[in-house]
């Protein structure tokens, strides 16, 4: 039992690591995007603290939903493994 328990505790790590990298990598994307837009439709960077907190905001919105989401699918998947029987490699 107690295996169980430390099994599904590193799994609830490895989800927490995912949703901090994928909220860092979207934090990325939307920084250098933001860049990328001012440059072309103003010629100029406007990095203000308000355009900051939003790409913030945006970026752990979208990091947690992409994060959960995978999490979500690959329990379905390993649900949907474990439900199926093994296919005939024969057939």
């Amino acid at each position: 039992m107690l295996i169980n328990k430390k099994h599904k505790n590193i799994k609830l790590r490895l989800l927490f690591l995912n949703v901090v990298y994928l909220v860092f990598c979207c934090f990325i994307f939307f920084f250098v995007a933001s860049i990328v837009i001012d440059l072309i439709f103003d010629g100029k960077v406007n990095l203000t603290r308000e355009v900051i907190i939003d790409i913030i905001v945006v970026s752990t919105i979208a990091g947690t939903a992409g994060g959960l989401g995978s999490w979500i699918f690959a329990k379905i998947d390993e649900r949907k493994a474990r439900k199926s029987p093994p296919s005939d490699p024969k057939a």
